[in-house]
């Protein structure tokens, strides 16, 4: 401890090795049975240890960790003892009230991440699980995620392709036109209200989409050939009304104007005129397109035919 106030210079003589070997037997056996001879090879082949150990050295190892409050279960195949930790005193023990407060915070933070972070918080709580004894909580944050009905494979090839910005064709199950084969350029994988989404230009229609991964069959083919394309960034301008006292939150997107006591000026920018459609309709009668006009017109046709699906033609 001297050498190391003095140099602050971690070395061997600073670590016990007899706990580093009983933590790496603890990990070793939870997983799985194993036997003396298992252990022994797990050490010998340990890539700093390389070391063997005696049945009695591995035997007060393993009274060790029951000293620490582990349960050690022995398993007996063909006369061979098999050794593995059935409880230990690291588990976390979470209550009903406790597995809500979870939900709730993942199913907020999911609603709308960056595909990248949430792949990160994806594996924390597959990190996290492993000390849960709750199997109720881990259903659950099994069956909230957002990629819980999406095949790994797909994810995979989809994350690499929009890295790379690929032209892709995929076999697309749409709800309003069905099964259909569907060529884009693919650029960023998001979730976006709970549900992934893969955006990039659609070259059938010529503009910038976004299509749910739940609804992708397959990656029907895939376009090597580098594709270069510039897709165009729309701005909207609106203004928005403070009413009833709520607050108003902008976007990442967003850049806000200019605003007064009564109102807000902003403008929002994006690639994907879909999404900014959404947002203009999630601000309900206090939100006010200002320009393009073009624009203006269409989210005029899209609201009047909102009207005509609730009321009819009149």
């Amino acid at each position: 401890m001297k050498n190391f106030m003095k140099t602050n210079i971690i070395t061997h003589n600073l670590i016990s090795f007899s706990g580093f070997k009983a933590l790496l037997l603890f990990s070793f056996i939870l997983d799985n049975p194993k036997s003396y001879a298992d252990i022994q090879e797990f050490f010998i082949n340990h890539e700093y240890l390389h070391e063997e150990l005696s049945t009695d050295t591995i035997r007060i190892y393993l009274n060790s960790l029951r000293e620490i409050g582990c349960k050690i279960n022995i398993e007996r195949k063909n006369r061979i003892a098999y050794y593995y930790i059935s409880s230990h005193p690291f588990e976390l023990e979470i209550d009903d009230k406790q597995t809500k407060n979870i939900i709730r915070i993942f199913k907020a933070i999911s609603q709308s991440i960056d595909f990248d972070d949430f792949m990160i918080l994806k594996k924390f709580f597959e990190k996290f699980s492993v000390y849960i004894t709750n199997d109720r909580l881990k259903e659950q944050l099994i069956n909230i995620s957002p990629l819980s009905n999406i095949s790994i494979n797909l994810l995979e090839s989809l994350k690499k392709y929009t890295q790379s910005k690929t032209e892709l064709k995929i076999y697309y199950n749409s709800e309003n036109s069905g099964k259909k084969y569907i060529d884009i350029l693919a650029e960023k994988l998001q979730i976006i209200n709970g549900k992934l989404y893969l955006y990039g230009y659609n070259s059938e229609h010529k503009n910038y989409s976004s299509f749910l991964v739940s609804k992708i069959i397959e990656i029907a083919s895939v376009n090597l050939k580098k594709t270069e394309m510039e897709i165009p960034e729309i701005t909207v301008r609106y203004e928005y009304y403070k009413k009833d006292n709520i607050s108003f939150k902008p976007l990442k997107n967003e850049k806000i104007i200019e605003q007064d006591k009564n109102r807000i000026l902003v403008d929002i920018s994006s690639k994907d005129k879909f999404s900014i459609t959404q947002r203009i309709l999630s601000l309900t009668n206090k939100c006010k397109v200002i320009s393009p006009e073009n624009y203006k017109d269409e989210i005029l046709s899209c609201l009047k035919q909102m009207k005509e699906g609730y009321f009819g033609e009149k």
